[in-house]
């Protein structure tokens, strides 16, 4: 095996494709880089055996040729070498890479031991879209995402398509997101959950080159194909949970807020908050908002001008999910909808339908 690659465009590749590298595997094979060397140019691949991503580089080749060399070694030398060509020659397991005045010798793995998930299956369908939008849209959808496996659907993504708008939702049990987007195509009606790992990297692939980008679904795979970059991941199995059954239909308060303000004033109250039962309390009387907090090193009270409609109420949260939602809505100002003090508040930007988040209240004891 002999090629060779501009260094920058193997950075490139190497920093994309180590995002699927698992953090521990029983498999050494999956913590190599496993690379694959023809007419078309270096295939570098990845897998954790749920997401493997792949990244095409050009290349001048003289003799083609595969290996597995390790992930974590080889990325490190990588990311040093000189803004040069860089000349790869395979001499038994041992991989020669010469760039400017360096040379580095690794030890390559057995290259038929390294698993690969085909893409295949029936009932698939694709959706495209426009990559800047698509970011946006998973950004502000997957912070709700589950961090921990105690329910497996809930540290996934539910996407639902239909004609051409396709729908994101996420949700830990505390706080929810829901966001739509436009695609290009007509979509059927399908819903499907991507691990949030896979979504995370979806949204980060979207910087990865221009043009077209789209995701092509089976029963049990996704494909996301960026041109240059392909992923491919399972989908999880099973049903997720029915979330329309708990969004409010109608509500009892409403405030509008400057988005800004109230994320200062939450900032500021969460410094109290956090030395106690960390709870910030929002206390909305006829014409006016108390953001207010206490703990054993003191308490803290701003008042924020706000329009009301409907009935006063003290309503407490986690401070961290309302910054949460705030963080991840592009206007100025947004309404929260409550229905009483222990009923879940809808946060949702003033001029927007795409955009809906709901947020469960702490007990005020």
């Amino acid at each position: 095996m002999r090629f060779c690659v501009d260094s920058k465009n193997l950075l490139d590749g190497v920093l994309s494709v180590t995002k699927a590298l698992p953090v521990r595997s029983s498999m050494p094979v999956l913590e190599g880089i496993h690379l694959v060397v023809n007419e078309e140019g270096v295939l570098m691949r990845c897998s954790d055996l749920t997401l493997q991503k792949e990244y095409r580089l050009p290349a001048t080749v003289e003799d083609e040729g595969e290996c597995v060399i390790r992930g974590r070694i080889f990325s490190d030398i990588v990311r040093k070498l000189p803004a040069e060509n860089a000349f790869f020659s395979m001499d038994g397991q041992t991989l020669t890479i010469r760039c400017g005045r360096t040379v580095n010798q690794l030890q390559c793995m057995e290259y038929d031991e390294y698993p690969r998930m085909n893409f295949d299956g029936e009932d698939q369908f694709t959706i495209s879209f426009d990559r800047e939008k698509a970011k946006k849209t998973i950004e502000h959808t997957a912070f709700a995402v589950a961090q921990d496996d105690s329910r497996p659907v809930l540290a996934g993504v539910l996407l639902e398509s239909e004609g051409k708008t396709l729908s994101l939702v996420a949700t830990d049990s505390y706080q929810f997101a829901k966001n739509t987007l436009s695609i290009q195509e007509e979509a059927p009606q399908k819903r499907v959950v991507l691990p949030g790992k896979t979504i995370n990297e979806i949204g980060r692939m979207m910087e990865e080159g221009e043009g077209k980008a789209s995701l092509t679904f089976s029963r049990t795979h996704m494909k996301a194909d960026m041109g240059s970059t392909i992923l491919i991941s399972r989908l999880i199995d099973s049903d997720y949970i029915d979330y329309k059954r708990i969004l409010p239909k109608s509500c009892k308060t409403r405030v509008l807020v400057d988005k800004d303000a109230l994320m200062e004033s939450v900032d500021r109250a969460q410094l109290v908050s956090r030395e106690g039962n960390n709870s910030v309390l929002l206390r909305i009387g006829t014409d006016s908002m108390i953001v207010k907090a206490e703990s054993i090193i003191g308490k803290v009270e701003e008042e924020l001008s706000v329009q009301i409609m409907g009935d006063g109420l003290d309503i407490a949260f986690n401070p961290r999910f309302i910054l949460n939602v705030l963080k991840n809505i592009d206007e100025d100002k947004v309404y929260l909808e409550c229905n009483s003090s222990i009923n879940p508040c809808v946060i949702r930007p003033v001029n927007s339908e795409e955009y809906f988040y709901l947020i469960v209240p702490m007990r005020i004891f």
